[in-house]
């Protein structure tokens, strides 16, 4: 990202001097740390919602600020715990220091991996897991071992106080999630309900397939993908119709995606693109490519978060994804690709 990025969005700067968007690269800075000063310095009310908790690091930060007497209420699903028995762990953490706890038992996984700082008026969102190695370079040499993520803090206060309503809708919800652990009283909301922004998308209260392929079909000039899993076609036959105006498409995905057995949909939608004149590229560095991020070139409009190109992201899981024509976002995620 070079150095201006790096003094912009690196971690050494104090959490006070932070601008209104602050994205970092776990590729070459240490993303953890930014967190971590987040959650230490939060006073008034800690929100987390994740697919799952593997780092303790994390975690027991966390904890701290419940020992601090800080309100912590975290969304979870178990649902996680086959895939990542580490989170099992961290549960039991939390469930031990007194957190409150709800889960999402519908069908559909709670796939969010966000935090609200309520002091700080600040709310972290992205495709990132709260796993070790999500966060931060793997290896001395950057750009060497690492996972490709985009993380967002962000002090925007229509976007914080949307995800503050949305976090108070799915607390509250009795239909679709159920008290795990720790959970006394009733259940109340804490913000103020406003409008969600009109930025974002929160699957499944909104099609993220319907809301992008608007967008896509809008694009005059260029595509840019990076998306880690490709299973739903329809996202496929998107970018072919690009194709078919003449729109170059580039896109960058995870070749373990491509292998997995269990994603054969994804290798097929991957060949289909490339029969179709989409450029692609497979990661090679060591890690993974788990970023989910689409640059609409002549629009100047990003669109990333926690969906990838599936049906379960595009309609039921429970999403976060933020569409932006933001300069500061754009430019920075353009200089990413």
């Amino acid at each position: 990202m070079g150095a201006l990025a790096s003094f912009l969005f690196g971690f050494a700067a104090p959490v006070s001097a932070q601008p209104l968007h602050q994205l970092c690269d776990p590729a070459e800075t240490d993303c953890r740390d930014i967190l971590i000063s987040r959650i230490r310095a939060e006073r008034v009310g800690l929100d987390v919602a994740f697919w799952f908790m593997e780092d303790h690091w994390i975690a027991q930060e966390v904890i701290n600020r419940w020992k601090d007497k800080v309100p912590v209420r975290i969304l979870m699903d178990t649902e996680a715990n086959v895939s990542t028995p580490l989170n099992i762990q961290r549960l039991a953490d939390f469930e031990a220091a007194g957190i409150p706890m709800r889960e999402r038992t519908t069908s559909g996984i709670l796939h969010w991996k966000m935090m609200i700082f309520a002091g700080q008026n600040v709310v972290e969102f992205s495709g990132a897991n709260y796993s070790s190695d999500a966060w931060l370079p793997l290896s001395p040499t950057l750009y060497q071992n690492y996972i490709d993520e985009v993380i967002t803090f962000t002090s925007d206060p229509d976007l914080v106080a949307s995800f503050k309503t949305k976090f108070d809708q799915l607390w509250t919800n009795t239909t679709e999630y159920t008290n795990y652990r720790n959970v006394t009283g009733p259940l109340t909301a804490k913000y103020p309900v406003v409008t969600i922004d009109s930025r974002l998308n929160f699957v499944p209260d909104q099609s993220h397939y319907s809301r992008a392929a608007v967008e896509y079909r809008r694009e005059p000039s260029a595509i840019d993908v990076i998306m880690y899993r490709i299973t739903d076609s329809r996202f496929t036959d998107e970018m072919i119709a690009a194709r078919s105006r003449n729109i170059p498409v580039r896109l960058m995905t995870e070749p373990q995606q491509y292998r997995d057995v269990r994603r054969i949909f994804h290798s097929y939608n991957v060949d289909l693109l490339y029969m179709n004149g989409v450029q692609i590229q497979h990661r090679t560095h060591a890690g993974l490519n788990h970023q989910k991020t689409v640059l609409l070139r002549g629009l100047n409009t990003a669109i990333y978060g926690s969906s990838n190109w599936s049906s379960a992201s595009a309609e039921y899981q429970e999403e976060h994804n933020l569409f932006t024509q933001e300069p500061v976002i754009v430019d920075w995620l353009v200089n990413q690709f």
